[in-house]
């Protein structure tokens, strides 16, 4: 039998389903479309998004009923699989003490799965307080015309963000009861369930946003229509305004599942490292650290990793859907098109054929197999990276041609002659998205190279770390994060820059989508290192075997540094959003392109640098405050004490007021930077907010960069020293080691991350209020010298 006979019986019967597949869905598709009065050549983009969204869902579910779906008996079904890989004899011996870690591993991980699920429920109430508490205060601000759309949209947003929550928590709950199982049989199976988790909730996400979107934008198409005094122009820069509502629905709900979440797990962190003194290891199978103590570590780390940086994502492919609406509502050609939604949904079409590209890309997952688990690890993701960028090249070359106008240009209603653009066409859109994704590609490789093993700086941190030269050691990630921070701050600026000599802020935004776009499988590559990490750390709680034990730890060592890319996509394209919505703000505020024309421009900017400093110092603050508070023990008289007391001791102890605590930071930090926003408006008006946009953008672009590189560089050096002290039976963890990963998190997760967030949430409100933010204001107006008459 030839290789073309076993290729026929493998893809004969396949193409089979696959061509009844089609044509079941193109017939319902053509009956039900018949039926409710939808041209299929004309309305094809909206069916393209239905058919994604609907995709994306059916495989997030069958993801979860096929890898984590939970059974009547977990407990006991838990049990008997650690009893498979639990080296329990040799702890017996060694203690003189029974213990039966198979048991305790079991009952941990459903109390860390039960606490995580549980975090969602409590932040739900806050959540939709914060959400009503926003809509009290800002209503007043928003434009006549807009304001019901706009509420209809807050809300539309809050339902999107909070299945999006629901996904990201019940993922990262159950995962941690069936990761440990997962490796039992081989690394293989390893790689393809965490690969499985991440990509499918990196789909709900899409499903979510994309479908309930689509549902409030016939919505808004149908309420237009209502009133004819209006231009189409007019009435599409309204629909702008309403959609942003659908954007800030999802941040300000945001603020309370993702910020809250990321103090809290960035708080626990610090109080348990904080309990390390010199010498002494902070490894679970220490005798002297309580059983809660352990189980908290486990859970900052998952919530601090996986669902942030999930949420993250989400927010930049909300915010990018609806910056289609805000950009081409200022195009004359667009307004006047009978079928509007092909320029408006444009960034959105490329996203839903990157889904079915995204299935194909995900079947070559393992494409490269080799025994050794670092170089599979590896080899596959960075294979994975590759394609999904080759796919998405082709999207860009094709897609535009058929969402955009031959030829169109950017004038707004009103607005000075020095916004308008002339003759942008499908080939400078289509050059701006491949600028956007090629820049991507740059900045992922410069990233995870700088914070590598590889990287000779980065050895010399970690050498330094485990000499106990601390100041060495901070020199080092200094260096390395002043490198890397402007790189990337340079890389940024210049796709924003030729983006915008292409196609005006039409173009920036096609370039954040650009960006953006490979997220979907970027994603799956994060849980890997995400997922191993936290499968590392419940090994060694719990005295699991060798082999198993090493296939986490390996893993780690080859995929914990390529999570990188997720954080450089998310605060990239964070920033391209921030400046599209700038360029949104000028055409609305009717001013000139130039922030810099007098003192009220130049304050904009100082103001805009200082709220972003005040923002970090708050989030600081708050990380400090709760680690401080947090009452943790480490036992003196051994394992013994340690029995006697985890009966007692539970996560409510330590975990419910803490967790409260992290929203009540929340509620003060958004309600100080609202306040302060809207009290610089006040005084300043249209004169001082676009450099208060400019100044808010460009100093957080410094922060994040300088911290995703400085906070993965100073994780990285301890994780270096974990492996060799584990390969040298040294057992050690030195303190200035550990010093260093406190600062590493305090810079990278609770600094940086966070302002991607309150970035748009400022951009945005900025917008949707215009007609304050835009009004003249009352400090340093120049009046008009007065006409005497003698």
């Amino acid at each position: 039998m030839c290789v073309g006979d076993i290729l026929g019986m493998c893809l004969g019967p396949l193409a089979t389903c696959v061509k009844y597949l089609c044509g079941a869905i193109g017939l319902g598709l053509l009956f039900t479309a018949g039926a409710v009065g939808i041209d299929l050549m004309a309305d094809w983009p909206i069916i393209l998004i239905i058919l994604a969204s609907i995709l994306a869902l059916i495989w997030c579910i069958m993801a979860y009923c096929c890898e984590l779906k939970e059974r009547d008996d977990e407990p006991q079904y838990l049990a008997k699989q650690f009893e498979l890989i639990c080296e329990t004899q040799e702890i017996v011996r060694q203690y003189e003490v029974r213990h039966n870690y198979a048991s305790e591993l079991a009952d941990g991980c459903i109390q860390i799965s039960n606490t995580i699920i549980g975090m969602f429920f409590t932040q739900l109430i806050y959540a939709l307080i914060l959400l009503i508490l926003f809509l009290i205060a800002t209503i007043w601000f928003i434009p006549v015309g807009t304001k019901a759309g706009f509420i209809v949209g807050l809300f539309f947003g809050f339902a999107s963000i909070t299945i999006i929550a629901w996904t990201a928590y019940t993922f990262a709950g159950r995962s941690i009861c069936k990761v440990i199982t997962t490796a039992i049989s081989n690394k293989w199976e390893l790689y393809n369930f965490m690969y499985t988790i991440g990509f499918a909730v990196v789909l709900m996400c899409i499903a979510s946003i994309y479908f309930i979107f689509l549902i409030l934008f016939f919505l808004f198409r149908s309420l237009q229509g209502l009133s004819y005094d209006n231009k189409p122009q007019d009435k599409l820069q309204l629909m702008g305004i309403c959609c942003c509502g659908y954007a800030l629905g999802i941040i300000v709900c945001a603020f309370i599942y993702r910020e809250s979440t990321s103090i809290l797990g960035r708080s626990i962190f610090n109080a348990i490292d904080g309990l390390v003194k010199c010498d002494r290891n902070l490894s679970f199978n220490n005798p002297y650290i309580s059983s809660p103590t352990k189980l908290l570590y486990v859970i900052s780390n998952v919530i601090s990793t996986q669902i942030v940086n999930v949420l993250d994502t989400a927010i930049c492919i909300a915010v990018l859907t609806v910056g289609g609406f805000l950009i081409f509502s200022n195009s004359e050609e667009v307004a006047k098109e009978n079928i509007t939604w092909k320029s408006l949904l444009a960034p959105t079409l490329y996203f839903c054929v990157n889904v079915f590209c995204a299935v194909i890309v995900q079947t070559m997952k393992s494409m490269f197999w080799d025994n050794e688990i670092v170089r599979f690890t590896k080899v596959n993701i960075r294979q994975q990276v590759l394609i999904t960028h080759l796919m998405t090249l082709i999207i860009f070359f094709f897609m535009p041609m058929v969402t955009i106008l031959k030829q169109f240009s950017l004038k707004g209603i009103e607005a000075p002659g020095t916004l308008a653009k002339e003759e942008i066409t499908i080939k400078k859109i289509t050059y701006s998205c491949i600028l956007g994704q090629l820049s991507n590609l740059v900045l992922l490789s410069i990233g995870e190279w700088m914070t590598s093993h590889g990287c000779q700086p980065v050895r010399n941190l970690a050498l330094s770390s485990s000499d106990r030269i601390l100041t060495q050691s901070l020199n080092y990630a200094t260096f390395l994060s002043a490198s890397g921070q402007i790189i990337i701050v340079l890389t940024l600026g210049i796709i924003a820059t030729a983006s915008h000599a292409l196609a005006g802020y039409a173009g920036i935004l096609a370039a954040a989508a650009g960006f953006l776009i490979n997220v979907i499988i970027i994603t799956p590559l994060y849980y890997i290192g995400s997922l191993s990490q936290d499968g590392a750390k419940l090994c060694v709680a719990s005295h699991v075997t060798q082999v198993v034990s090493e296939r986490f730890t390996k893993m780690t060592w080859a995929a914990r540094n390529y999570m990188i890319y997720l954080k450089i996509t998310n605060a990239g394209s964070a920033i391209l959003l921030a400046f599209t919505f700038l360029g949104g703000a000028l055409y609305l505020f009717k001013v000139d392109n130039n922030p810099l024309i007098d003192f009220n421009g130049i304050f904009g900017i100082l103001f805009g640098i200082g709220l972003a400093f005040l923002i970090k110092g708050m989030t600081v603050g708050s990380v400090i405050s709760i680690s401080r508070i947090f009452d943790l023990n480490i036992y003196e008289s051994g394992i013994a004490a340690e029995i006697a007391k985890r009966n007692t001791l539970t996560l409510n102890r330590y975990f419910d007021n803490k967790h409260l605590l992290s929203i009540f930071w929340v509620f003060i930090i958004t309600i100080t930077d609202t306040i302060l926003l809207f009290i610089f408006a006040y005084f300043f008006g249209k004169r001082g907010t676009p450099g208060f946009l400019l100044g808010h953008t460009i100093i957080i672009l410094f922060l994040m960069s300088y911290s995703i590189i400085n906070g993965q560089a100073l994780k990285q050096s301890r994780y270096y020293n974990e492996v060799d002290d584990k390969l040298s039976k040294r057992g050690k963890i030195y303190q200035s080691c550990v010093q260093g990963d406190m600062l590493a998190t305090v810079i990278e997760e609770s600094t940086a991350i966070p302002l991607i967030v309150y970035l748009l949430y400022n951009t945005i409100l900025v917008t949707c209020a215009y007609p304050f933010f835009g009004g003249e204001g009352d400090l340093f107006v120049e009046k008009e010298p007065e006409t005497k008459f003698f």
